[in-house]
């Protein structure tokens, strides 16, 4: 091999060990990460989309060390002619206030795939500030803020606030709790959706126990809305389930 060949050689072998090296320091920055759930019902604010039954849920995340990440999340469902499952594609991205403290901003596009004559699919935009350990190592407080142009069946606009708390009694058992506040469009979009009159907003709360064993997250809490009609959707039930994160 002559000198110039030879220097074409290491050149070539330089160019292929950077794009190695580039390939690795790519993939170093993101992660992935996911979770399966396993409950008694599956409740969204506090309305039951299962039909009060079983649901089996599962998300799959992949996140950037910038903060910007995708999510992709499903779950059973029984609320649509020809529709039984939910999909939903979240953008966003995640601000590092400090060691403690989040703030996220997010797209969601929530879809009810196979749903016969009628629409059901929205869009949302969110804000979520999330704060570890404020009081004690482990607790944690969120508050959040939805709005959707035009909620599900296309009844216009929508808002969510939302504040939840957890907080660590005894060993890795923790006390946990949210309350929530739907206000939809106006009166006929709120009987269409939830079967009661004269109103246009309501809440919903929960309080509960979780804990982890063995990395399987287990939880038992009470929830129930402001929502005063006889359909079982929205009336008070005890919630338990078992989730795997991976």
């Amino acid at each position: 091999m002559n000198k110039y060949s030879q220097s074409i050689a290491l050149i070539c072998l330089g160019v292929a060990s950077q794009a190695v090296m580039a390939e690795s320091d790519i993939a170093s920055q993101f992660k992935t990460f996911g979770n399966i759930t396993l409950a008694n019902d599956y409740r969204f604010r506090g309305i039951s989309q299962t039909d009060n039954e079983m649901s089996v849920q599962g998300g799959l995340t992949l996140a950037h060390q910038s903060g910007f990440y995708v999510n992709l999340w499903a779950s059973n469902v029984d609320l649509f002619e020809g529709n039984s499952i939910e999909m939903d594609y979240f953008l966003g991205y995640q601000w590092q206030i400090n060691e403690k403290s989040t703030l996220d901003f997010q797209y969601i596009d929530v879809n009810y795939s196979g749903a016969e004559g009628i629409k059901p699919d929205f869009t949302e935009y969110a804000l979520l500030y999330q704060k570890n350990s404020t009081f004690k190592d482990g607790d944690f407080f969120s508050l959040g803020a939805n709005y959707s142009p035009d909620f599900a069946l296309q009844t216009g606009d929508e808002i969510y606030l939302n504040i939840a708390a957890s907080y660590p009694i005894y060993n890795n058992i923790n006390i946990i709790s949210t309350l929530g506040y739907t206000k939809i469009k106006g009166e006929d979009e709120f009987l269409m959706l939830f079967g009661e009159p004269n109103k246009d907003h309501y809440l919903d709360y929960k309080v509960g126990l979780t804990t982890e064993i063995s990395g399987i997250k287990a939880e038992l809490s009470w929830i129930d809305t402001s929502i005063d009609t006889n359909q079982k959707m929205v009336k008070d039930k005890f919630y338990v389930s078992l989730s795997k994160s991976f």
